[in-house]
């Protein structure tokens, strides 16, 4: 389900891992709202101008800069680099350069990863916009992995047709767009590439070979992108260390 917004803002699309980025600012980027999901948590949530390319919760750098004679925050997928000592964030969906997009700063959120990173364990910026193993100087601070990028969530009762990429499902809780999709009737190396605002659709990146009647295995990780789930609470990267 979607993030309830519950600071008062009024008219705005519904914060989710599953949705599409906004082609123009609807918001005041720099805007910061609390909003509760009834699996995840709850969390805060900063409105920003994507200024680049940026990966489904891609790990990213939130900068201010002046844009037509006034303030706004962009966001960019965080640079291999130690010793930034910048603000970060986790991307909610996938977006291009000047398109507008939440990034999650506080509470619990799947993040981008090249690798499988332990449960309570620190880790740090592994890649351009992915996290992974902690290093000297490239530490995600005020962040920990909660659970590994070989995290599992099965839902029962699931039902398709035979060469559909509509998925019918209980609940959408615990899948995000890009977990991998595993079960009968579901063609190899599926993904979610969008869950409808009641929870119980699913389209999916490829259509079913068969007719799906039962469950459906989302995987957090395809062997080369790991989505580690993360405690955040305003992140940042380690600054100098020396």
């Amino acid at each position: 389900m979607p993030y309830a917004v519950t600071t008062g803002l009024v008219g705005s699309q519904q914060i989710s891992l599953f949705n599409l980025p906004d082609t123009t600012s609807r918001q005041q980027p720099g805007l910061i709202v609390d909003a509760v999901d009834n699996y995840w948590g709850g969390g805060e949530f900063i409105y920003c101008r994507a200024n680049g390319s940026i990966r489904q919760n891609g790990l990213v750098v939130i900068t201010p800069v002046v844009a037509s004679g006034a303030w706004r925050y962009d966001a960019t997928e965080v640079p291999n680099t130690a010793n930034l000592g910048r603000m970060l964030g986790v991307a909610t969906m996938v977006a291009t350069s000047g398109q507008f997009i939440w990034v999650q700063i506080s509470g619990i959120t799947p993040v981008n990863c090249q690798a499988s990173v332990a449960a309570d364990t620190t880790f740090g910026i592994a890649a351009a916009g992915q996290g992974g193993a902690n290093s000297a100087g490239k530490q995600v601070l005020n962040a920990r992995i909660l659970a590994a990028g070989a995290t599992t969530v099965v839902k029962t009762n699931c039902v398709a047709n035979s060469g559909t990429n509509r998925l019918i499902v209980p609940n959408a809780d615990g899948w995000f767009c890009g977990v991998y999709l595993s079960g009968t009737g579901i063609a190899a190396a599926t993904t979610v590439t969008d869950i409808d605002p009641s929870g119980t659709v699913v389209t999916l990146s490829a259509v079913t070979t068969a007719a799906v009647h039962g469950s459906v295995t989302a995987t957090y990780n395809n062997a080369t992108v790991y989505y580690n789930v993360a405690h955040l609470n305003r992140p940042f990267a380690q600054g100098a260390i020396t």
